[in-house]
């Protein structure tokens, strides 16, 4: 699938603003299993590769500072189901700490896996009996998505 950007963010298809929406939620649960608290977020030094534990540092630090974040991801949710990709996407543009959480979480994506190669090894498919997207396929949606995020947030 190609992500066309020429025409602004109202462009965006269903499968890649839920493909956004799943990351950011991701990324939230993750933030949310953190040992450390809102207020005393520290970098955590683990086995990750360089950048990374920053990366997830300022991400907490950006969730915290938006505590409502996740309502708001259900809201730009229940507006992509119920009335679709156009309305849903106008939500996103009144809310850029979003796009700013999904980009800050694409970026630790690829320094973990900064190659399709390296995220095939780890991706697994959650139920293989359903029509989900092969590794490659969701790979390449987020090389466009953090492009897109680059350029829209520069």
């Amino acid at each position: 699938m190609k992500l066309e950007m020429n025409h602004g963010w109202s462009s965006l298809s269903d499968e890649v603003l839920d493909l956004m929406l799943d990351e950011a939620e991701r990324t939230i649960f993750e933030v949310e299993g953190r040992a450390d608290e809102p207020g005393r977020r520290i970098a955590t030094m683990e086995a990750d590769p360089p950048g990374v534990a920053d990366l997830r540092l300022a991400i907490a630090e950006l969730v915290d500072a938006y505590p409502g974040v996740q309502f708001e991801l259900e809201s730009v949710s229940d507006r992509l189901r119920n009335v679709g990709a156009h309305a849903a996407t106008a939500e996103l543009e009144t809310r850029p700490h979003i796009m700013h959480l999904v980009r800050l979480s694409l970026e630790a994506f690829f320094r973990h896996y900064p190659t399709l190669d390296a995220y095939e090894v780890d991706a697994t498919p959650d139920d293989p009996e359903d029509d989900a997207r092969a590794p490659h396929e969701i790979y390449d949606m987020y090389v466009q998505i953090l492009a897109a995020l680059r350029v829209r947030l520069s």
